[in-house]
């Protein structure tokens, strides 16, 4: 069984996509055909084409409480690491961060609730690792430099550093070297965010200061912030190992500062 069949069966299985509640209902016919139009999208252009369409009516409260519950069954099932990192992948960027696209930015935003407030570039990534069941302090994390961030979710893997001569080969350079997947990006001493990569084009997904955008995902080609930078710290999230057993696990993730 390769690893799509196995995670729909997972999906399936767990209800990770959505379980019988008042604010919504779901089929496996529907979870399984919610997997499959994420892996077939050519071309991403808002957050609201990746959310499940069995969320649609549920609100973020439940979608939380469901991984959670999701994330208990998981942890006493004997599962490979890449299954663990499909089921978290899907748990992260179709049913928690849709919630936040749209979500103003600020400096000194902090909100917790989607938006209701305001989000800081490193709020955003914390608050939606810490609602997917990663165990860390959203406000210490959100509080560090962007090296120091990769390094707290890196945990004992190696920093990725990307610094070439142009934007193409920063570019080039990151997709040979990241894995389909979610990934953590740091620019140099000042924005973060969350590269996703899926079928070999990049995305950045973040709370973007520029215009006060707020939270949304671009191609990573058509970003201005990401333009405007020549040095990027990468940490791998969705194919870290460590980190994905200790989301399972709910071992603590200590921030480095």
């Amino acid at each position: 069984m390769n690893k799509f069949v196995l995670t729909i069966f997972l999906l399936m299985q767990f209800g990770c996509i959505g379980q019988n509640g008042k604010e919504g209902s779901n089929t496996s016919e529907n979870n399984t055909t919610q997997v499959i139009d994420v892996v077939k999208k050519d071309l991403i252009k808002t957050l609201k084409e990746l959310k499940s369409e069995n969320d649609l009516l549920k609100s973020y409260g439940l979608v939380k409480s469901q991984i959670k519950s999701v994330k208990l069954e998981l942890k006493n099932k004997e599962l490979s690491i890449d299954s663990i990192s499909n089921v978290f992948t899907h748990s992260l960027i179709n049913r928690i961060i849709p919630f936040w696209e749209g979500t103003e930015w600020s400096f000194e935003g902090h909100t917790s609730i989607p938006k209701k407030g305001k989000i800081a570039c490193g709020y955003f990534v914390s608050t939606t690792l810490k609602d997917t069941g990663i165990n860390l302090n959203r406000y210490k994390l959100a509080q560090q430099s962007p090296i120091d961030e990769a390094k707290s979710l890196a945990l004992n893997n190696q920093v990725i550093e990307i610094s070439e001569n142009s934007i193409e080969e920063n570019i080039s350079m990151i997709n040979n070297t990241l894995k389909d997947g979610i990934h953590f990006i740091g620019f140099d001493a000042s924005h973060v965010g969350y590269i996703f990569k899926e079928n070999g084009q990049l995305y950045l997904i973040h709370s973007n200061y520029m215009d006060y955008k707020g939270v949304e995902i671009e191609k990573i080609e058509d970003s201005i912030v990401f333009a405007s930078y020549n040095k990027f710290y990468l940490a791998e999230i969705s194919t870290n190992e460590q980190l994905m057993k200790s989301w399972i696990t709910g071992n603590e993730i200590q921030v480095v500062h």
